[in-house]
């Protein structure tokens, strides 16, 4: 009978000690599954926070790479712009004597020189007071040819003490007055000052001509001061 009883015993205790530690091996795996499905619930966290920071970062890299894009086309249109006001007409300087006035803001100009053929001048009131024009005065312009028609504006205008071209002596009008020929343009010049200097050249010689408005008639025919031949 004590032989049954230890036997029993026994497994009681046997039991007992497989219980405990089935227990103990259950409750490990519940804290471990516990622990993994807590870190599992943290990640997608975590990875949203840094994807919504990529995104942050992201869209403040697109901002900011926005604002040089931004800042260098309206640098071009501002250049481009620049580049459209810097481009001014081409100017020209010739001598031309004075006609009249054609209204209060042009002035009619037969031009000594240069190919053009223009007469009519934009210019300023002003300009014309303080001159005190006076028709067949002799002045000298620099002027802006217009692209696509109009006139001409004067941007600079003075009135010189004589003018000195190179041209071509035509030949002898009278004793006193000769033709030149400077560019295309033609003008006869009071030579009587002198005409001990042209009388022996010859006819489409190539010349160097000083000379100024008429001291005592400004309408009359410019007077030549002195003259060259050019070889």
């Amino acid at each position: 009978m004590r032989i049954k009883k230890n036997s029993t015993n026994k497994k009681w205790l046997l039991g007992f000690i497989i219980g405990i530690v089935s227990g103990l091996v259950i409750g490990i795996a519940a804290g471990y599954y516990i622990s993994s499905h807590n870190i599992a619930k943290k990640q997608p966290v975590s990875t949203t926070t840094s994807s919504q920071q990529q995104v942050q970062s992201g869209g403040s890299s697109t901002s900011g790479s926005n604002l040089p894009q931004t800042s260098n086309s309206q640098q071009n249109t501002q250049q481009e712009q620049g580049s459209t006001r810097t481009q001014k007409l081409k100017t020209y300087k010739a001598y031309g004597r004075f006609v009249g006035g054609t209204d209060a803001h042009s002035i009619e100009v037969n031009l000594l020189n240069t190919n053009f053929d223009y007469k009519i001048f934009e210019t300023h009131t002003a300009d014309n007071q303080k001159y005190n024009l006076q028709p067949g005065m002799i002045l000298e312009l620099e002027f802006e040819v217009p692209q696509s028609g109009g006139n001409p504006k004067i941007i600079n205008m003075s009135i010189p003490e004589s003018v000195t071209l190179k041209g071509k002596y035509i030949g002898l009008a009278d004793n006193n007055f000769a033709e030149f020929l400077f560019d295309r343009k033609h003008v006869v010049l009071q030579i009587t000052a002198v005409s001990s200097k042209i009388s022996y050249l010859d006819e489409n010689t190539d010349v160097e001509v000083t000379f100024k408005t008429n001291p005592q008639d400004p309408n009359s025919n410019p007077v030549v001061t002195d003259i060259k031949v050019l070889k």
